[in-house]
């Protein structure tokens, strides 16, 4: 799922919340970070990233922009993919699937969850590999279309308040291929 069907799917549930009040109680994830959601053990495994050299499989990191656009620049091919850990259904892929196409073609492979919603079910995938979440404190909002969209614009090199209405469609996409923290290239499917 590409972040604009994400954006659209939050759209989609904001308005029915507004066209029934009464139904308000009702929670839908994916407008916040859903970090709340998680136990204190699904908690104790979020860590603040210190170094990515000491990230290890089956953890959580919080990831900052400047942090990343570093790393990037000391990767001579890299992907960032954003996702949705909280995906279900056909189609979404197994984690390691993108973990080896990365490995098979000389590329290091970040994985980035746009929230912690699903966060259990990507952990027990990521055997091999850490996982990363976009920090939101980082932004100053909970609110994950407008972190995810900071996010995304500061990663392809835009002003991090450009309006969604102003980002090129082809800097729109699950896949951000980099050499030596330069974008090359974006895509939905590897």
């Amino acid at each position: 799922m590409n972040m604009k069907t994400t954006r659209i799917y939050t759209l989609i549930a904001m308005m029915v919340m507004l066209a029934f009040p009464s139904c308000a109680i009702i929670e839908i994830n994916g407008l916040g970070n859903d970090y709340k959601d998680l136990t204190e053990s699904q908690k104790a495994l979020v860590l603040p990233l210190e170094r990515f050299e000491d990230a290890q499989p089956r953890w959580v990191y919080k990831l900052t922009m400047p942090m990343l656009k570093e790393e990037l620049e000391k990767q001579p091919k890299a992907i960032v993919r954003i996702f949705n850990p909280a995906c279900r259904g056909n189609a979404c892929k197994p984690l390691s699937s993108f973990q080896q196409y990365a490995q098979e073609n000389g590329y290091v492979l970040y994985q980035v969850m746009i929230s912690y919603a699903g966060m259990e079910n990507a952990i027990s995938q990521a055997k091999d590999f850490p996982l990363f979440v976009i920090d939101n404190d980082y932004y100053k909002t909970s609110l994950q279309p407008l972190y995810l969209r900071y996010f995304t614009n500061e990663l392809v090199g835009l002003p991090r308040k450009t309006k969604e209405k102003d980002v090129p469609k082809e800097m729109d996409g699950e896949f951000y291929f980099f050499e030596y923290g330069r974008l090359t290239k974006v895509t939905d499917e590897l």
